[in-house]
């Protein structure tokens, strides 16, 4: 189910990696990748997850896509196998 966010304001990505047995681990990095359409093109934009204790946060502005879906995936860093997704939906929040 998608996450609706209001045109104009932001989104914050709060990550916590886990092993296979559940057990919080901490990576060197990580990513969260973004795919949303700006007018007719569609735009994608890689974030820095930032480490604060055992989680990761990074933040994302909307005010850079049209109305629509922006669907979103996170990768550990050097990693391809995507750990977390989901989608936004940004709307008119008036």
């Amino acid at each position: 189910m998608p996450t609706n966010i209001g045109k104009g304001n932001s989104a914050k990505f709060v990550v916590q990696f886990l092993d296979s047995s559940g057990v919080t681990t901490i990576p060197s990095g990580g990513t969260v990748n973004i795919t949303y359409v700006d007018g007719l093109t569609t735009g994608s934009t890689d974030l820095s997850l930032t480490q604060q204790d055992s989680f990761f946060t990074a933040t994302w502005q909307t005010s850079v896509a049209s109305y629509g879906s922006a669907p979103w995936y996170v990768t550990s860093l050097g990693s391809t196998v995507i750990v977390a997704s989901g989608e936004i939906r940004i709307i008119d929040a008036t």
